[in-house]
């Protein structure tokens, strides 16, 4: 708990920001965001705050509608492909033009695709995993196996394979049939950006710098451009009169506060300094009905928490290498507790497996389809301790594990929910909560033995999930479980009803065979929309769409 003192200064400043910072006046739209941006530049975004930021200014190929359906957004229809699944022809809508009244060209988007390759953030691999001539194989030092791996600079991407056949038509070429590779193109990484513009302002004519992001003269082809950055603050944006349907946006400025303090932004909004706040304290929020009249959610959202556990092969704990006690792991938690000490009520629902719903499966969702088989995890507290009795373990002899989490009240809940749970299976769970960015820092190199992990959908698909522990080639796998990656690569060069089977049979070799992971809960969570804003839209990864919002005089 805060000091009174302390949080009161910081509540003061805050309020005296939103009213007075960002230089001009207040902003017709005021939204609070729960932590720092990063610089605006699409091929280095890996968070939600700054991607809603960016879902704002720029539009991409193809969106995602509420149900998380594909749909085309500046492309003119869906792609044409090839009969061998390897080549997409995407037309582009004419005439879109960029805030600076330069007309939107194919190749804005091949730039902006190849330039994200060297820079290496997180979703460039929705590129270089997928399209052709964008990686190589290199020789692992430590274990003579070879590596696909990126190039890292834009001169080795002279097979690059996307290119513009004219200024509205784009074909790509792929490395392999990918059955999802349009709900990829959703993604952020994916936006167009403008070749001339970061000649001239990329630091050092670096086009890995993402600096330029931050200037107040970008070039924006999205409903509004950003005129002020402060990332640790405030994000400032005007509405695109360049914008194709900018006769239909209504609101003219958005601010984005950032205010990391979920009390701070709950009160922000009682008293009318605020309109949407989308980090909020569910206790504070159903203490007042009033408050609960205002709440909000992304519904459908996509959404899962769970346990990872470390069982990699650079992992020295050996214990956790044993199946059995992982699924003694899984077996000694009571999920119906950790709901309870959630508090989401109704926004929060049990999870039995990796992919929470809202996934479409064969024939519907993908967790119901399993669910309806068989559960891959559920609380089984005789089971779990005859299985750690069997090992060795008792009231006497706990098993000694650490459970790493960033420190909030959400996580906070979870963490001791889950450590009461587990004691009576003879697991002594020892809490370690640290700041957000070393928590990630350690996670991502393998540096626990149980961590906390949640995931948002990246694009509607299972492989949203089970693609993160196939190979090494993102931060923080450590499954490293070769049958697993054949099960997921058989899976995916079937079609349809076929692939889904397949990817049924990947998860449950996850989690309800080899118990890598611990599955707790699926969620959504509440934000608070002031009752005089109507028509702000949202899709089930968890963007919002401001560009349609109206707001009642």
């Amino acid at each position: 708990m805060k000091k009174l003192l302390t949080y009161s200064l910081c509540f003061l400043m805050a309020l005296t920001c939103l009213t007075g910072c960002g230089g001009g006046n207040q902003a017709d739209l005021r939204v609070a965001v729960g932590g720092d941006t990063a610089d605006l530049d699409p091929a280095i975004v890996d968070d939600s705050i700054t991607a809603n930021i960016l879902t704002q200014v720029y539009q991409g190929l193809y969106t995602l509608d509420t149900e998380g359906n594909v749909i085309p957004s500046l492309a003119t229809d869906m792609p044409e492909i090839s009969e061998d699944g390897l080549t997409y022809t995407i037309k582009m809508k004419e005439g879109t033009k960029w805030s600076d009244g330069k007309p939107v060209k194919a190749s804005d988007f091949v730039f902006a695709w190849k330039r994200a390759v060297p820079t290496q953030g997180y979703y460039t691999q929705f590129i270089w995993q997928y399209i052709d001539g964008t990686s190589h194989m290199v020789k692992d030092e430590k274990t003579g196996a070879e590596v696909d791996t990126p190039y890292t600079t834009m001169d080795e991407l002279k097979d690059f394979g996307a290119k513009a056949l004219d200024d509205t038509t784009i074909e790509i070429k792929l490395k392999a049939k990918c059955a999802y590779f349009t709900s990829l193109l959703t993604n952020t990484v994916f936006y167009p950006v403008r070749e001339d513009y970061l000649k001239e302002n990329a630091k050092d004519g670096d086009f890995n710098d993402s600096s330029w992001g931050n200037k107040d003269d970008v070039p924006y082809n999205g409903a509004f451009k950003v005129t002020s950055v402060n990332t640790k603050d405030e994000v400032v944006m005007v509405k695109n009169e360049e914008f194709a349907d900018a006769d239909k946006v209504e609101i003219n400025t958005i601010s984005f506060k950032v205010m990391a303090d979920m009390d701070a932004q709950t009160s922000a909004f009682e008293s009318g300094d605020i309109d949407f706040a989308t980090s909020c304290n569910i206790d504070s929020i159903n203490a007042k009905e009033e408050l609960k009249e205002q709440s909000w959610k992304i519904d459908p959202f996509v959404c899962n928490y769970y346990v990872l556990i470390n069982s990699g092969e650079e992992n020295t704990n050996e214990v956790l290498k044993d199946k059995d006690i992982r699924n003694a792991l899984g077996l000694s938690i009571n999920r119906a507790n950790v709901l309870k000490a959630l508090g989401y009520g109704e926004n929060a629902y049990e999870l039995s497996g990796l992919i929470p719903a809202g996934i479409p499966g064969v024939n519907g969702d993908f967790r119901e389809e399993q669910d309806e088989v068989k559960k891959l995890a559920s609380y089984d507290l005789e089971q779990a301790k005859a299985i750690m009795e069997s090992k060795g373990y008792s009231k006497d002899n706990m098993l000694n594990l650490t459970y790493k989490y960033n420190d909030n009240t959400m996580h906070k809940n979870v963490a001791q929910a889950m450590q009461a749970s587990m004691k009576d299976a003879y697991i002594n769970l020892e809490l370690v909560a640290t700041e957000k960015e070393a928590f990630f820092d350690a996670r991502d190199k393998g540096d626990f033995e149980l961590a906390r992990h949640a995931m948002t959908a990246d694009f509607i698909d299972p492989m949203a999930y089970l693609s993160m522990y196939v190979g090494k080639t993102t931060l923080g796998n450590t499954v490293d479980d070769p049958e697993f990656e054949r099960l997921v690569n058989t899976a995916n060069v079937l079609d349809g009803a076929e692939r889904m089977k397949g990817l049924h049979d990947a998860e449950n070799y996850l989690v309800g065979d080899q118990h890598y992971i611990i599955p707790l809960f699926g969620y959504t969570e509440p934000y608070l929309l002031s009752s005089k804003v109507t028509g702000v839209t949202h899709s089930p990864e968890g963007h919002y769409q401001l560009a349609y919002a109206k707001i009642a005089k």
